[in-house]
């Protein structure tokens, strides 16, 4: 009986350690994606310049981090422009699912197939660096 009772406690010891590194890729992956779409988001696609709202002197509000506001560009005089003067809130990407949000970064269409305003720039993310942002996007819901 001991020995069935070892040979069972190595076992699922045994299985444990198995996949116990398995676990940590996809936990370490996950991480991964959320720090590469934040530095995305903040460095590279500049997001945050347009979705987080200023104060009065026109420093970002980081407890208003991507929660949308007045875009801090007027649209350039004399040309005929769909020109978005607010920016929507993106934090958690309320009304898009991922696939939406990876649509939007990859090919520059939203849900309901509208191109958006500018100062949004038409996206071509590839599709990981898009999966990154979305995944991003999401974990700040």
């Amino acid at each position: 009986m001991t020995k069935v009772l070892l040979s069972l406690v190595f076992s699922l010891m045994t299985w444990w350690l198995a996949t116990a590194a398995d676990r940590n890729d996809k936990v370490g992956n996950i991480e991964d994606g959320i720090s590469r779409g934040k530095y995305l988001v903040e460095r590279v696609a500049m997001c945050v310049q347009c979705h987080t709202p200023r104060n009065h002197t026109g420093e970002l509000l980081e407890t208003r981090y991507l929660q949308g506001g007045p875009v801090p560009v007027s649209a350039p005089p004399n040309f005929r422009i769909d020109w978005a003067y607010k920016a929507p809130a993106i934090a958690g990407l309320p009304g898009y699912t991922i696939q939406d949000g990876i649509k939007l970064l990859t090919e520059g269409i939203t849900p309901d197939g509208r191109v958006p305003k500018a100062p949004m720039p038409k996206f071509r993310l590839t599709r990981s660096d898009a999966e990154a942002v979305v995944t991003y996007l999401k974990s700040l819901s």
